[in-house]
C-alpha cells in the first residue's frame, strides 16, 4: 500500500498539475481535478477527494482498495484544443 500512496503523492505534487482518476476495487472512480481538493490522511490508509467543489460530491477512499490510477487525458486534450 505504501507504493500507491507515494504514486498518488507524486501525482498531487507534479507541476503543472495533471488531473487523474483513482479507481477502486468496488468499481468506483474519483477524479482529482485539483490538488487543493485532495488530502491523504497522515496514516496513509485513507484519502479524501472532493471531485466537484461546487457540490457535496466527495469520496473517502481506502487506499488499500485502489486498483488503478489514470491520467485524465480527455480533459488534457480538451484544454490543449481550447488554448
Amino acid at each position: 500500500m505504501r507504493g500507491i500512496v507515494e504514486k498518488i503523492r507524486t501525482k498531487l505534487d507534479v507541476r503543472p498539475f495533471k488531473p487523474f482518476t483513482i479507481f477502486t476495487s468496488d468499481g468506483k472512480a474519483a477524479t482529482v481535478k485539483d490538488p487543493a481538493f485532495a488530502w491523504i490522511h497522515p496514516a496513509g490508509r485513507t484519502m479524501y477527494v472532493c471531485s466537484d467543489p461546487t457540490s457535496d460530491a466527495d469520496e473517502i477512499i481506502h487506499l488499500m482498495h485502489v486498483t488503478k490510477l489514470a491520467i485524465d487525458s480527455v480533459r488534457q486534450s480538451q484544454n490543449r484544443r481550447n488554448k
